[in-house]
């Protein structure tokens, strides 16, 4: 793989772990303000007519061939249409440090069905790379705070670990759009379809939102953090790094997500930090470092 490339491919997808790794603390005052059902719903719907305006500007064209409707329908209901409600409702009911632990499983489901497959050039080396970057994340993760435990923290982690699965999912199969569409268009018509498909959960929610009496600067800056950066800059990145990379080392970069969430938590809550946080990106810088091992560029 080219020096140059390689370098900008990982610059990027540092960029979208510091990205979502914010976005942690930033999209919680947006659902705690709207709920966990309609804030997620609009912030995507403000996100859909950005990313076509976006894709029709850079690309003259918007379209997709009508065969591949139901592979973007099914992609869309994933990675939007489930996701963001499990995700926003696990992150209201858990705790933080169990939100993290749990969709760090994400790049283990992934790097599960590539090293079954025999996809992307992946090998047992790999694989390690993806577990101790996991237990970089639990050492993180453990202890973290006061453990409060309830069902409502129980049926948070059971949204959370359901809303991790969904994301592996639609990492690994969103490569089969990639032959064939930029990152761009693929994360536009996903998103598209899974406005579509939360429709029906959030509509309730959303026509009882009084907008007007919530819409504070601070909304509006949430809003246009998960519009711009979180949706648009960071999905298109993201989408490329699978082009691009695979998807079992692209999405072993959310384990970077977590520390970034950690960091930005002290540079604007002032949480503590502690040895742990150090130890922890050791064992994910090494973990990342493995999976990382002779990665060239390929065709999904």
């Amino acid at each position: 793989m080219p020096g140059k490339s390689l370098l900008r491919l990982y610059a990027s997808l540092f960029l979208v772990s510091l990205i979502w790794g914010l976005n942690f603390g930033i999209m919680r005052l947006g659902v705690l303000a709207l709920g966990p059902l309609a804030f997620p719903f609009l912030r995507f719907l403000l996100s859909t007519p950005l990313f076509f305006l976006v894709l029709w500007r850079t690309e003259g064209s918007v379209g997709i061939a009508l065969q591949d409707v139901p592979l973007f329908l099914l992609l869309g209901t994933i990675g939007f249409g489930l996701y963001q409600p499990l995700w926003s409702f696990g992150l209201r009911l858990s705790l933080a440090s169990h939100s993290a632990l749990l969709l760090s499983l994400t790049p283990v489901i992934v790097a599960i069905m590539v090293l079954l497959r025999g996809e992307e050039g992946f090998r047992g080396m790999h694989f390690a790379g993806i577990l101790l970057g996991f237990l970089g994340i639990v050492i993180l993760a453990a202890f973290q705070g006061q453990e409060q435990r309830g069902q409502a923290v129980l049926l948070g982690d059971l949204l959370t670990l359901g809303a991790a699965l969904l994301w592996g999912l639609y990492c690994y199969f969103g490569k089969l759009l990639l032959r064939k569409y930029s990152p761009l268009r693929s994360s536009a018509w996903s998103m598209l379809f899974g406005v579509l498909a939360m429709f029906p959960v959030c509509a309730r929610d959303v026509f009882r939102v009084a907008l007007r009496s919530h819409l504070t600067p601070v909304l509006l800056f949430v809003f246009l953090y998960g519009t711009v950066l979180s949706s648009l800059v960071a999905y298109v990145l993201w989408m490329r790094g699978i082009e691009q990379l695979g998807a079992s080392r692209t999405t072993a970069f959310q384990y970077v997500t977590q520390i970034f969430g950690v960091v930005g938590a002290w540079l604007i809550f002032r949480d503590p930090l502690s040895l742990r946080l150090f130890v922890s990106m050791v064992l994910i810088g090494l973990g990342l470092l493995l999976t990382q091992w002779r990665a060239s560029l390929q065709e999904v």
